[in-house]
């Protein structure tokens, strides 16, 4: 079936009628307190889990989500006592680890190593015993360490797992040091690992990808805005209830976004507008929305802080995010705010790093070395069992400006069997009224998607 586009009118970033403050760009300098999360599949970074019965570490499907940029992702650690290590691809020296997980009753301990060996192994220095998962989850530790480490062991001690959604490891990265750049040669994204959410490797709204808080209708200071995509959900910024845009996001290019994922606080209601411009609004201002259609619109019903919604693929450099409360005079804290584009680990990184792939323990990186993928572009589990396709049904290496009917409110995360979202495979969805596409462009005829 084919849909005509229409041209539609780009969104006239004007300035609210209100007096607004300009605020300055925050400099390089200012933004150096905004540590990078290195526990991130776009650093080489991977995880293993320990087989008791085998002696030895295996691959698990928890590295897809636990180490992708998407806050709604989430896989449970196994129960009882279980033993993961996060390896990364070159030693890093480290300060604090912290995660993001639904709330759970157990304990982990944290070791930091050189090298991996098995639970146990006198070469483990211990960093922190017996945390509360309550203590850690969305904080992070209370006292800060200060390793050089390769890899980090996670001894999980819960009797009846939930999601966790990311961990966080900090250290002297800074995130505004980073960018996201493309590989000089394609790589296989099986390489990487066995489990990998390809296409939800990039936050190209965080602040290690260029992206910018231009702004706020509830912040202090413009560095304070960052807090949104700061990658680390102990911070947060507020976004107040308006008529125009309450927060404006910049990306450090022009890109072509397709999901939106966002956490909050629990007890949040009320729905949250996004506009995706062609245009970026001068630092310090508001859009004016008057009249205009959101893109899409992410919904919370006080049942889950998290939330995210898939769209079609629509080109943009920026985007306007407008809060209405369920109940008049609650703001939005948006702890982190995700945004992913057509970003394949096959072909970009993050510059800064040494974006080696992260060495595997011996006994599987003999398989890891031999595992191939069609194209190099197998896509490792977004719902139950093996699968290879992403979570839009296709290789995400297109880059398409289509344009279909408005999509519904986004769902709360899903949780069961999966990495944290339900994927749609069946039908393009999304209209952007702020996108300019040119007359007579349709979607491809007889599109057809993989069954889930």
């Amino acid at each position: 079936m084919k849909h005509t586009i229409t041209t539609l009118l780009t969104l006239a970033c004007a300035a609210c009628l209100t007096s607004v403050a300009a605020e300055t760009t925050p400099s390089a300098k200012q933004l150096q307190s905004f540590q990078k999360n290195l526990a991130r599949q776009h650093l080489g970074s991977n995880l293993f889990l320990f087989d008791s019965s085998k002696q030895t570490y295996v691959h698990t499907e928890a590295a897809a989500a636990w180490l992708d940029d998407d806050i709604s992702t989430g896989w449970p650690a196994l129960a009882g006592k279980q033993h993961y290590v996060l390896q990364f691809s070159e030693p890093q020296v480290l300060t604090n680890f912290s995660l993001s997980t639904a709330p759970v009753e157990g304990t982990i301990t944290i070791y930091s190593g050189d090298e991996v060996k098995n639970p146990g192994d006198v070469s483990w220095q211990i960093v922190a015993k017996d945390v509360p998962v309550s203590a850690i989850n969305q904080k992070k530790l209370a006292k800060s360490f200060n390793r050089q480490a390769k890899c980090i062991l996670i001894e999980t001690n819960i009797p009846n797992p939930g999601p966790i959604f990311s961990l966080y490891a900090y250290g002297e990265r800074v995130a505004v040091n980073d960018a996201i750049v493309k590989r000089s040669n394609q790589v296989e994204v099986s390489a990487l690992g066995e489990f990998v959410n390809n296409q939800t490797s990039f936050n190209v709204s965080s602040i290690y990808s260029q992206g910018l808080v231009t702004y706020l209708n509830g912040g202090t200071s413009s560095v304070a805005w960052q807090k949104a995509i700061d990658d680390n959900p102990e911070t947060s910024s507020v976004l107040k209830a308006s008529t125009d845009s309450g927060m404006v996001i910049t990306f450090g290019s022009s890109r072509t976004v397709s999901r939106l994922a966002l956490l909050t606080d629990v007890a949040t209601k009320g729905k949250a507008d996004v506009y995706l411009l062609a245009e970026a609004p001068a630092v310090g201002q508001p859009v004016s929305l008057d009249g205009v259609q959101p893109s899409v619109t992410i919904s919370f019903d006080g049942s889950n802080a998290r939330a995210s919604v898939d769209f079609d693929d629509t080109t943009s450099v920026a985007m306007a995010i407008r809060w209405t409360p369920e109940t008049a005079g609650q703001s939005l804290n948006v702890r982190e705010l995700n945004t992913f584009a057509n970003l394949s680990l096959a072909d970009y990184e993050v510059a800064g790093a040494l974006v080696a792939i992260a060495e595997a323990p011996s006994d599987v990186a003999s398989e890891q070395k031999t595992a191939t993928a069609k194209d190099g572009k197998e896509i490792t589990p977004i719902g139950e069992g093996r699968d290879t396709a992403d979570y839009k049904g296709g290789d995400g290496k297109g880059s398409k400006e289509i344009i279909g009917e408005a999509p519904p409110e986004a769902q709360a995360s899903y949780f069961p069997g999966g990495l944290g979202f339900q994927p749609n495979l069946s039908s393009f969805r999304g209209r952007s009224p702020v996108i300019l596409v040119p007359p007579g462009r349709v979607l491809p005829p007889d599109k057809k998607f993989p069954s889930p």
